[in-house]
């Protein structure tokens, strides 16, 4: 998956596309729509503040299956983070999702209300913040729907094993009405 994509992509958001979005009706436009929607504190999960919409940079691998554009919505100053990366197909998003590089986090399933085949993937990592070193816990839910492949990661400085988890499963399932709404 994109773990160590996703907090340095919600660190560094720094600024928001805000637009208002029609029905997309192709891939980029999917994804053009998903990058140019605003989205408002009151949108996202209780609790959730100052969303920032944004591009998400495509990697390699994500072209490889046959992405053509991806968005971010970043909020509480990078500590919690929605990505999608928008496919041709869905196979496209499937194949993606299958190729996830898990290493040697925990993996579960998500919750039976969040779309199948769907992962809760519960890690950590460390950086240094003036000279310490802090370790945070990541909780990254991930899913294909339709030709999208969505995550919601959440962070916590309170645990070393596991992002807000009951948190994370909020933020994913507002991540699919905005991904419904926007389409």
């Amino acid at each position: 998956m994109r773990l160590r994509r996703a907090l340095p992509i919600a660190i560094a958001a720094a600024a928001a596309l805000a637009a208002g979005a029609g029905a997309a009706n192709s891939p980029s436009a999917l994804a053009s729509a998903l990058t140019h929607t605003k989205v408002t504190a009151a949108q996202l999960p209780h609790g959730y503040k100052s969303p920032v919409v944004g591009a998400y940079k495509l990697t390699a691998g994500d072209k490889s299956h046959g992405a053509v554009g991806g968005a971010t919505i970043v909020a509480d100053n990078g500590g919690q983070v929605v990505i999608y990366i928008v496919f041709k197909t869905s196979a496209q998003a499937r194949a993606d999702f299958e190729h996830g590089n898990f290493g040697k986090a925990s993996r579960t399933s998500a919750p039976s209300s969040l779309p199948k085949p769907n992962v809760e993937v519960n890690t950590s990592t460390s950086g240094t913040v003036g000279a310490n070193t802090v370790t945070i816990g990541i909780t990254d839910i991930a899913f294909p729907y339709k030709n999208v492949l969505v995550q919601a990661a959440t962070s916590s400085q309170s645990s070393t094993k596991h992002g807000d988890i009951a948190g994370a499963v909020a933020l994913a399932t507002f991540a699919l009405a905005h991904l419904k709404s926007v389409s």
